[in-house]
């Protein structure tokens, strides 16, 4: 069946992408001796660092940099280093690699690990390309064990991605954790990062005279991101607070990544409306009205922050008052919170995978493909491109089963990668009469009927749009869609529940969703809505859902960061990530399994004694490298909080 959502309108996408993102367009892979180095051992010393200055030490002085690429981006940006010393001692100066073109002048900056800018400086000679040194105007105090970042300014640049895989060293300086760092924009403290990418900014450091260094079990607070602000989006972001003290890098493979909110970073409108801070995660409605500003005010007290493709009628002068943002449904709602168009909806079930010519009716309103019995999805979708203008904004579209089911990768491959910069797909394992019982759905793809109600099918869903989306080698953030009710007209279709609606989200984030929608709407059931979240059908599920959105926001720092791979457990499905000085280890049961007492065996490297119960007010130990826990029932999740 198809869900109720009206299809709706999309726009061409920006060229610009996140600093070392882009193709190197025939140049052959960057190769030097620090690159290998860092490759073949968990611990690199740049072995040339203190070059002439016997007191100081920079990270890549005497590297040879010939081959460093120039990134065809041209946007202005901050690019950054952080690093730490195990000596106390002073930084003196700040050293860039110019690449050629990128002006005569660059202003430089030093930073505290939480964005206090501790000195800046601005060049005054500088060569046409190469290393640049730019004296600070007075020395900054470097303490042992602290992280700093120093930066520079420019719109040319030049970087190597997967830099960053293992620690860089030099003398007593080592890089700290994300080491390449950077910010779009006028200038500002550098927190995001892609693909491990060294921007060759480099540091001149003198030790203190007999300074020691700091204790390698240092006892410093944990930086937990329980305690972020509120991820709601501001007009004017502000960074998400840094840790002190970074987890050591594991040596396991990443999951792969589109870049999180440096991705959002390459959208001039989404950057304006804060979508580029680490605090911030998507957390959206669909097709809600917006009439007065009492919509607002309980739509946000319920954690929501983004209205997908909200209804004609909607005030944006309302949403945009509140500091929320719009995926906009038609040309009409367009304002400084609308960050994307919304194309279409579900364009791949009623318009099918085909290019013939399009009647321009909607399911509904007539034959919508000419001949009638052609199919002509891709039309459709070209067809909305071209009514949106190339203004910056993100392209949107959800697709349903078709993707999911009926195409084959080809035919739903060309929906996912070819019209939008966000896409999701809404599979309502959970309502849906039909997806686990008919041949064409659930159990044609291997889900057996006593198998399909559960959380962990919604992560399957993430799977299917992740394997279509990673088929072009260009991805985009994929959203989860969960109904919050009973999206379907029948009667004696299920309606969900709040634990269910928990683990559905839970389980999505785990298999990588970038953002979360939730559908509101009762089609059926005991109580028809339009609002589920704001009126008495959602009495029930409001609370659980709130909560729920809380934590969300409150990790949105974590799962704003690269996963790694790792296989906990094959009963379950899980997700391991490193932020400041702990890790986090999300943990519920998989398709087929997984309740009951599971032990995780964790990953080499990653020690602890007990691992902190997120949201549960509790802990666990960790014994023989692996902790030991219980999950009442497939949709209960928990969120490990290991700090070494």
């Amino acid at each position: 069946m198809e869900s109720q959502h009206p299809p709706v309108p999309p726009a061409p996408r920006p060229s610009a992408s996140p600093p070392g993102r882009h193709p190197r367009r025939g140049r052959s892979t960057f190769t030097i001796a620090a690159v290998l180095a860092v490759l073949a051992s968990t611990t690199v010393v740049a072995a040339d660092a203190a070059t002439s200055r016997s007191a100081t030490f920079s990270f890549f002085a005497g590297a040879d940099v010939s081959g460093v690429p120039t990134d065809p981006d041209t946007q202005f940006v901050e690019l950054g280093l952080r690093f730490t010393s195990s000596s106390n001692g002073t930084l003196t100066a700040v050293r860039f690699l110019k690449a050629n073109g990128s002006g005569r002048t660059h202003p430089v900056n030093v930073w505290s690990a939480r964005g206090q800018k501790l000195a800046t400086a601005t060049s005054t000679t500088e060569s046409p390309s190469g290393w640049q040194e730019v004296k600070l105007p007075t020395p900054v105090r470097i303490e042992a064990g602290q992280v700093y970042v120093v930066s520079y300014h420019t719109a040319r640049y030049r970087s190597t991605q997967n830099f960053f895989n293992r620690t860089v060293t030099s003398g007593p300086l080592s890089t700290s954790g994300v080491a390449g760092v950077y910010a779009y924009g006028a200038g500002g403290f550098p927190t995001s990062d892609y693909q491990a990418s060294n921007y060759w900014v480099d540091v001149v450091f003198a030790p203190a005279a007999g300074s020691t260094s700091a204790p390698t079990t240092s006892a410093r607070p944990s930086t937990s991101p329980t305690r972020t602000p509120s991820a709601s989006p501001t007009r004017t972001p502000t960074p998400g607070p840094t840790p002190t003290t970074t987890a050591a890098p594991l040596a396991l493979p990443r999951v792969a990544w589109e870049g999180g909110p440096a991705y959002y970073g390459t959208f001039p409108v989404a950057r304006g409306a804060g979508w580029t801070n680490p605090a911030f995660f998507p957390i959206g409605v669909w097709q809600e009205s917006v009439i007065e500003a009492r919509d607002t005010a309980l739509d946000k007290s319920a954690g929501i922050n983004t209205y997908v493709a909200p209804t004609d009628n909607s005030n944006l002068r309302l949403i945009e008052s509140a500091g929320m943002s719009v995926i906009g449904g038609n040309s009409g709602q367009v304002g400084p919170s609308t960050v994307a168009w919304s194309l279409s909806d579900e364009v791949d079930m009623w318009g099918g995978p085909g290019s013939s010519a399009w009647t321009g009716n909607h399911p509904g309103q007539g034959a919508v493909c000419q001949p009638a019995n052609g199919r002509c999805g891709y039309t459709v979708q070209e067809t909305m491109l071209r009514r949106f203008p190339a203004d910056g904004r993100m392209r949107y579209a959800n697709y349903g089963k078709g993707v999911m089911f009926w195409e084959t990768d080809a035919e739903a491959g060309r929906f996912v990668n070819s019209y939008t910069n966000v896409v999701s797909n809404d599979i309502y394992w959970y309502t849906d009469p039909g997806v686990c019982d008919s041949p064409s759905e659930g159990p044609g793809i291997g889900v057996r009927r006593e198998d399909c109600r559960r959380a962990a099918n919604y992560g399957r869903t993430m799977d299917r749009m992740r394997h279509l989306d990673g088929a072009d080698g260009k991805r985009q953030p994929i959203f989860a869609f969960v109904e919050v009710g009973h999206p379907f007209t029948e009667d004696n279709a299920p309606t969900i529940t709040g634990d269910q609606i928990a683990g559905a989200v839970m389980n999505s984030l785990i298999h990588e969703a970038r953002g979360i929608q939730y559908f509101n709407h009762n089609f059926g059931g005991s109580c028809p809505s339009q609002h589920v979240l704001r009126d008495r059908c959602g009495a029930a599920v409001r609370p659980v859902v709130t909560e729920l959105n809380r934590r969300v926001s409150s990790l949105a720092p974590v799962l704003n960061t690269q996963s790694y791979e790792w296989r906990f457990n094959p009963n379950l499905d899980t997700m391991l990530k490193a932020y400041g000085n702990s890790y986090y280890v999300f943990a519920m049961p998989g398709r087929t399994g997984g309740t009951g007492s599971q032990t995780l065996t964790l990953p080499p490297g990653m020690r602890g004694t007990r691992a902190e119960v997120l949201f549960e007010n509790r802990t666990v130990p960790i014994s023989g490298g692996a902790v030991q826990d219980a999950f009442a029932r497939e949709s209960a999740y928990h969120i490990y909080k290991i700090t070494p």
